[in-house]
C-alpha cells in the first residue's frame, strides 16, 4: 500500500543552508552600503545608486531568510512492503 502523506520536517536542506548564509552576507552588505551612503555628501547620482543597492540587499536578505527558515514537507512516497 502506498501512503501519500506529507509531513513537515525540521530538517534543513542544503540550499536552505546556503540561502541562510547568503542572507547574512546580504544584511552585512546592506549595513556597510548604508554606512558608506551616509558619508557621501557631494554626488547625488551615487547616493541614488547606493540607496537602491542597499534596498536590494536588505529585501534580498528578508526573502532568503524566509526561505531558509521554512519547514518544508517531506513529499517522498513511501511504500510498505510486507
Amino acid at each position: 500500500m502506498i501512503e501519500k502523506q506529507s509531513k513537515l520536517t525540521n530538517k534543513k536542506y542544503f540550499l536552505q543552508k546556503v540561502a541562510k548564509i547568503i542572507s547574512v552576507f546580504s544584511v552585512i552588505a546592506a549595513i556597510a552600503n548604508s554606512i558608506y551612503l551616509l558619508t557621501i555628501t557631494d554626488n547625488d547620482g551615487l547616493k541614488l545608486t547606493l540607496g537602491v543597492v542597499a534596498f536590494f540587499f536588505s529585501a534580498m536578505s528578508v526573502v532568503l531568510y524566509a526561505i531558509a527558515s521554512a519547514n518544508l514537507p517531506d513529499l517522498s512516497i513511501r511504500s510498505d512492503k510486507e
